[in-house]
């Protein structure tokens, strides 16, 4: 029973990796949530440190093992919510943060680390049959994966964890020698799963960490509305209003539904409406109503009054709340496609808050469409006046793949291209987004590529007259902009209501001298002295390099200046991240990895030779060794991670490329270390054959996935998506044989080289995860999958050589003899 229980407890451990890495997007933010579940799992690899040092007679305790890693997990929601862990805090309480912090990432440390025993004394007492158990290993990865997103909206990550328990019981009931155990452990599991199912649409919810925009305050107070963990984003719904401190009632125009993404990372509004068009504009053209009563600022209205009464013809990327098709009818539009990425978000404002916003989504004229905007666009042959993009972009850790930094891809060279071509000849693109002048430079790289000239005649930027971050308006004229056109833009934007604040030209198309930034920013490429000199990150972003919002370039306080072409908006931005004016919260989570695991490399590196049985190897051993776990582990997950970006553009749905690059890979990996044994895979035979597969494939990859994606699309999804799986499942076969082939090789050595070849493995493929990363934003997503393949050809000469460094294997009969032995059934049987 030993595989099914393997196939249960890597499915759990899977599933809790992924929704605590949700979680922490919501209770904190994206880039904590990478630090704390990255450094969370090195306990994943220190298990096989533990074994290395100490390793057992039997397993008799799996069961255990695996009771206490479902209960461990299931203790997470509550210990969790009971934490006041709050980093924004630690100023005015140091003590109480620090301890709550450790608090957290024990809690996080246990299960991974129970699982982590599991694995690393199943693998060591049957190493032998590693090729078989590695599969199982890796296919319930892989369903732990699948079931994951499903799960997540009907029962939420609290129910999930339910599940996690369930699957940890059941496992041990697996591997008990009592047959009754299994029994028990079965029913247990049943009533675990039933217990969230039960309570749904109701959820075991966490609570927030963070006060990200008033979401965790509503929580408290029980204002919250409506509450769903989307796929993509968890959508909270609050009454957001101001009162009048005088009567105690709200104040006039202040009344909105707040629709909060992921905790309030991200925010969007639907604003109260009676539907009628022609009274609203008159109101906001007399100045007789405050604008933010109606619209979030008065940049979301700039194309569409230029554009006005012209019948004209709209694309808005984030729908969202409503604003922007709103805007789009108020002025004339003949039809408005409004795309939004989150399901749960249409459903919303076409449903329950559909009469409040003013039925804006049921009008005839608004096609509305759940979609990603760049997939609706390249399925799409319509051309249209205006396209409308507002701050929006994914804010989920497991829609872009990764936390460390996350991908902007419609902030991209290549995304500009495709906005430009579905525009008319005199259309406009109109994004309100943070750090205009890195905006300026990607969108002239995609113009330049497109071979148009004279850039700068065709930008407008206005921004509001404030140091804080305002996201400006950039609006891009497929024809050059005339005087009048500009000075009949400026009408709307010198009307005054309310709370507004004025704005100012900082892109004048027609006197470049009037504007913020040199011409040299329009020319589609930047002189390495502009990127030197420049306060924060100018370089274009294209799809193989898509950090748009990766900024710093160096540490401390940013000044605005014209001179370093950083304007107040971007210095804000910069700063408001940094925490005593010297953390920089933006890149903490890179920093804290880094250093943590430079110091469990040393721990998993020299404890093992210092301390256990290793110690009697041979340095060439234990150097190879280091070498070739090391390889595997940091040139699996590069491949893993780098996949979830690339075919992002291909699949187009984030979160559906996440599951479909991680489930094919796994599974992939898992027929491919079954089929192994079968082609004769072993130290002694044909050990050749995996890593020239992943070499000569993973380069051939590189080299033709370009074409591929471009031929396909505009094909149906179903279509994208088995392209996408035929591409990537071959690779997969190839990765799963090396791992298995370093533990057959090392249980020739000793049982404890099996637990420490596991344990390196983890460890790499925690510092292979930030280094893709890194990589991605130095050299690119090519050439990351370049170095990921250049890992497995120093694997392949490191393996080579170890083959003749480990000790010959011992007579058959002592080879026979495992030095533990699994207690559910008799090692020959399997």
């Amino acid at each position: 029973m030993i595989r099914p229980a393997l196939f249960c407890i890597a499915a759990a451990t899977l599933m809790l990796e992924l929704l605590l890495t949700r979680v922490f997007d919501v209770i904190l933010t994206p880039n904590l949530a990478y630090m704390v579940i990255a450094c969370a799992l090195f306990s994943f690899g220190l298990a096989g440190v533990y074994v290395t040092l100490r390793p057992p007679r039997d397993t008799a305790h799996l069961p255990l093992l695996c009771a206490l890693f479902g209960v461990a997990s299931l203790a997470l929601l509550p210990v969790l919510n009971a934490l006041p862990f709050d980093y924004e805090r630690f100023g005015d309480q140091p003590i109480v943060q620090l301890v709550s912090f450790a608090v957290m990432y024990l809690a996080l440390v246990v299960p991974f680390f129970l699982s982590g025993l599991v694995f690393t004394l199943l693998f060591s007492a049957n190493a032998r049959a590693i090729q078989s158990l590695y599969c199982w290993d890796l296919a319930g990865a892989a369903a732990g994966c699948a079931v994951m997103v499903p799960l997540l909206g009907p029962i939420g990550p609290g129910g999930i964890l339910f599940a996690v328990g369930a699957c940890g019981l059941l496992a041990g009931g697996l591997l008990a020698r009592d047959r009754r155990w299994l029994i028990a452990a079965a029913v247990t599991a049943a009533a675990l799963v039933a217990i969230p199912a039960a309570r749904s649409p109701r959820y075991f919810e966490f609570v927030e960490h963070l006060a990200k925009r008033g979401v965790k305050e509503a929580r408290l107070e029980g204002r919250i509305e409506f509450s769903r963990w989307d796929p993509i984003s968890k959508i909270d719904v609050i009454e957001q209003r101001e009162l009048d401190p005088a009567t105690g009632q709200p104040k006039p125009f202040t009344v909105r539904k707040h629709i909060a993404y992921d905790g309030g990372t991200q925010s969007s509004h639907v604003f109260p409406f009676d539907g009628d068009y022609a009274r609203l504009r008159h109101a906001i053209e007399q100045g007789s109503e405050p604008l933010e009563g109606h619209f979030w600022h008065r940049g979301v209205l700039a194309s569409h009054f230029a554009k006005r009464d012209n019948g004209q013809k709209v694309l808005v990327i984030g729908s969202a709340g409503g604003q922007e098709t709103k805007a789009a009818l108020m002025y004339g539009a003949s039809s408005v496609d409004a795309v939004e990425m989150v399901r749960t978000v249409v459903e919303l404002v076409h449903g329950p808050y559909a009469d409040y916003g003013g039925r804006i989504f049921l009008d005839p004229r608004v096609h509305s469409v759940a979609m990603e905007g760049r997939s609706f666009l390249r399925a799409s042959s319509s051309r249209y006046d205006i396209i409308q993009i507002h701050s929006n972009h994914t804010s989920s850790s497991v829609a872009a793949g990764t936390g460390a930094m996350s991908p902007n891809y419609l902030q991209t060279a290549d995304a500009y291209r495709d906005y430009f071509s579905h525009l008319t000849d005199d259309g406009i693109l109109h994004i309100n987004h943070h750090v205009f002048p890195r905006m300026v430079t990607t969108a002239a790289l995609a113009w330049r590529q497109m071979g148009r000239t004279d850039f700068q005649r065709h930008v407008v930027v206005l921004g509001m007259a404030t140091e804080r971050d305002s996201l400006p308006t950039f609006l891009i004229r497929m024809r050059p902009w005339t005087e009048a056109e500009v000075a009949d833009l400026m009408t709307l934007f010198a009307i005054r209501t309310g709370n507004e604040f004025a704005f100012n030209l900082l892109q004048d198309p027609l006197h470049p001298e009037r504007s913020f930034l040199p011409p040299v920013f329009f020319e589609g490429s930047l002189p390495d002295e502009v990127l030197a000199k420049a306060g924060s990150q100018v370089r274009p972003t294209t799809d193989n390099r898509p950090f748009f919002n990766f900024l710093r370039r160096r540490p401390g306080v940013v000044e605005a200046s014209r001179e370093t072409f950083t304007d107040p908006a971007t210095a804000y931005t910069l700063n408001s991240q940094l925490r005593k004016n010297v953390v920089p919260m933006d890149v903490i989570h890179l920093i804290v990895t880094g250093a943590v695991s430079l110091l469990f490399a040393g721990i998993f590196l020299v404890l093992p030779l210092l301390r256990s049985r290793m110690r009697r190897s041979s340095a060439a051993v234990k150097s190879l060794s280091v070498v070739y776990f090391a390889c595997l582990g940091a040139g699996f997950i590069l491949i893993e991670l780098v996949f979830i970006q690339v075919f992002m553009k291909l699949v187009g749905y984030p979160v559906y490329t996440y599951v479909l690059v991680i489930a094919t890979l796994l599974l992939g990996a898992g027929l491919g270390s079954a089929a192994s044994e079968g082609l004769g895979i072993s130290p002694r035979t044909r050990w050749s054959w995996p890593f020239i597969a992943v070499i000569v494939y993973g380069a051939l990859l590189v080299a033709i996935y370009p074409a591929v994606f471009e031929h396909y699309l505009s094909a149906p999804d179903a279509t994208r998506m088995l392209v996408s799986a035929v591409l990537i499942a071959p690779l997969g076969f190839a990765l799963g044989m090396p791992f298995p082939l370093g533990i057959l090789l090392a249980q020739q050595e000793s049982p404890e080289a099996v637990a420490w070849g596991w344990g390196l493995n983890g460890l790499f493929t925690v510092m292979g995860s930030l280094a893709s990363v890194l990589l991605g934003i130095a050299i690119g997503f090519q050439a990351t999958i370049l170095v990921a393949v250049g890992l497995y050809a120093i694997a392949f000469a490191a393996f080579a050589a170890l083959r003749h460094a480990v000790r010959a294997p011992a007579t058959e009969a002592a080879d026979a003899a495992p030095a533990m032995v699994a207690v559910d059934v008799p090692v020959a049987a399997r």
